[in-house]
Order: C-alpha cells, then structure tokens, then sequence
C-alpha cells in the first residue's frame, strides 16, 4: 500500500499565505531598490550641480579667447568641431538617447571623443543654452581615456563683440584620483587648456 501524505484546508491556507508573503516581500524590496537608486542617481545630480557651480565661481582652471568669428561659429567650433584643430582628437559624435526627444542634441546627450590612440572621453551635456553657454559631466567611469582624475565638469560661455567676434570663455572643475598628485594634475589640466584653446583660437581666425 501506498501512503499519500494528507493535504488538509488549513495546510492550503498556510501555503497560500506563504506565497502571498513571499510576493509581498519581492515588491517591497525591488520598490526599496527603485527607491535608493532613485536617491542614488538624485544625489549624483545634486553634486554635479554644485561642481557647475564650482567651475562658475572658484573653478580649478580657466581660460579664454577673442576671435574674429560670430557667436554661432565659435558656439559650434567649442562643442562639435573639436577633431578641426586638436592633434590628440580623431573624431566627434553624440548620442542623444539620453535627450529629451532622442533626436537632436539637448541636456541630457553625450559627446563621445575619440582620440587617435582609439580611447574615448564620454562628456554627458548639463547645460545646453545655444549660442550663450553649455556646460558637461565628464564621465570617467564610462571613458577609457587614461587620466588621473575622477571626473570634470568643464563649463562655456559665449559673448558676442560690437565689433562683430566673440569672446569664449571656459572654466573647468575636477577632483584628482589621488591627492598626492593633485598639484600635478592642476598643471597638466592648465597647460593642456591653454594649449587647446589656442589652437581653437587658431583655427577659428583662419576661417576669415
């Protein structure tokens, strides 16, 4: 003979009350996950905010440049056309799916430099107020260009002259991966700011 174990109404309501726990449990830790990822990615933006802030009022380095150009070019030369004039850089795209509308560049789009060594520096855009300012993230976790520093947020902006140029201006503030190396880092970053810039400057007053 063939013993069935018995299955009695109170041991079904048991079992079903386990389950209905055990769902309660799955949605009660997945909205706890949603939620501190939310406070995550949250929070992360709060201090990109203050690092714009940062790169505004008290920024690592800074620079600028007079050229004969109209605002739109120079606009446009400083955030897209950078692979024109650098050495280092062998070409410029952007992503927009992080966009608004996923189709035009906007806060929200990446722009992905490759350099001539294949490495890539992925800048997520911040501030996008054409021709007048912009501002980005620069995402070392998602780059894989090799410098010593944590991230940048590097921020533009534009002026119209009466005498028809522009003046361009940026500003840039990082953290350095370590302190150790902080005060070199900050003379790379300034050398290689002034440097670029004066090509850009370069660049932009052949095009008369």
């Amino acid at each position: 003979m063939i013993l069935k174990a018995a299955t009695y109404p109170w041991t079904r309501g048991s079992i079903k009350t386990e389950h209905l726990f055990r769902t309660l449990y799955c949605l009660a830790l997945c909205t706890l996950c949603v939620g501190e990822q939310a406070f995550a990615d949250e929070y992360i933006e709060q201090y990109i905010r203050q690092e714009v802030e940062r790169a505004i009022d008290a920024p690592d380095n800074s620079t600028s440049i007079e050229v004969s150009q109209g605002i739109e070019v120079v606009f446009d030369a400083l955030l897209s056309r950078l692979a024109l004039y650098s050495d280092d850089i062998d070409s410029i795209q952007f992503d927009h799916s992080g966009s608004p509308d996923q189709a035009t560049l906007g806060i929200g789009s990446e722009r992905i430099t490759t350099m001539e060594n294949g490495r890539t520096l992925i800048q997520r855009i911040i501030i996008f107020e054409p021709p007048n300012r912009f501002a980005y993230f620069t995402d070392m976790a998602l780059s894989t260009v090799s410098v010593p520093i944590d991230y940048s947020v590097g921020y533009y902006t534009f002026s119209e002259q009466p005498s028809g140029g522009t003046v361009a201006n940026v500003s840039v503030a990082y953290k350095p991966s370590s302190r150790l190396t902080a005060f070199l880092v900050r003379l790379g970053f300034n050398r290689a700011l002034s440097r670029d810039f004066k090509r850009a400057e370069e660049y932009l007053n052949s095009l008369d």
